[in-house]
């Protein structure tokens, strides 16, 4: 018999799985939040990467680069804020 091995989680997959973690779950850290993930959807995910997650994703605001881009594509121009 085979034995699949588990990938380490892809940071944009990470924002879903913490959403969905929170919403059955109360983890009280990082560490307990890659724990529930690593158990629940058959990846490999250290504390580091949830830390590092909100580090670079968590804190950005999407909504207002997307509204940028769409702001200077209408105007012809490209976003100064890149």
């Amino acid at each position: 018999m085979q034995s699949k091995t588990r990938e380490r989680v892809k940071l944009h997959d990470l924002g879903l799985y913490l959403r969905t973690i929170e919403l059955d779950y109360n983890p009280k850290d990082n560490q307990e939040r890659a724990d529930l993930i690593t158990q629940f959807f058959n990846v490999i995910c250290l504390k580091e990467d949830v830390d590092n997650y909100e580090l670079h994703y968590h804190n950005h605001d999407w909504e207002l680069e997307s509204r940028r881009e769409e702001y200077f594509n209408k105007l012809g121009r490209q976003n100064p804020f890149y």
